[in-house]
């Protein structure tokens, strides 16, 4: 799977791949061997090529904030991905817009059933990754048209779980 980010106005592009409990990260020419724990609900101890470091993070307002070793750092979609998070919020009439996880990762619990009728902001779907559940919720108000995963099942980053026909 491929991430892309804007930290200091700057677009990075990481390729990420997870086996064997490990991720492996390649980000330009650099490659990353990256293992992790959760120490609490938002701080986490990563061993970076032997090397350990603690993560503290929190999101706000579509952005990524991350405290390492005493360094503050903000992450957020490139502008062209938040564009298209903002036409999906205005998605006209007959569009299905999809609903995806943000990360890989497992489909714990689905909140909602075909041919529900769902508001804005209202939780669809439960993943869990990294150890954490997400709530992903609606974009828009709508009906659920169809429901590609079941839980337990993995998913991959932007993969489609569901689509939402927009209310008429």
């Amino acid at each position: 799977m491929e991430i892309e980010f804007n930290l200091d106005e700057k677009i990075y592009r990481l390729k990420v791949e997870f086996k064997d409990g490990r991720y492996r990260i390649n980000l330009g020419e650099r490659e990353y061997l990256i293992e992790h724990s959760f120490v609490s609900e938002n701080c986490l101890s990563l061993l970076v090529d032997g090397k350990t470091f603690t993560v503290h993070f929190a999101e706000a307002d579509g952005k990524r904030y991350f405290s390492i070793s005493g360094e503050q750092f903000c992450i957020e979609e490139p502008k062209s991905e938040r564009v298209k998070a903002s036409e999906a919020d205005s998605t006209t009439l007959g569009e299905a817009p999809t609903v995806s996880s943000p990360m890989p990762g497992k489909v714990v619990k689905i909140l909602v059933r075909e041919g529900d009728v769902v508001k804005k902001d209202q939780g669809l779907v439960i993943v869990e990754a990294m150890k954490m559940e997400n709530e992903i919720r609606s974009p828009i108000k709508g009906k659920v048209e169809r429901i590609n995963f079941k839980p337990g099942d993995l998913v991959d980053a932007a993969q489609p779980i569901l689509e939402i026909k927009p209310e008429e």
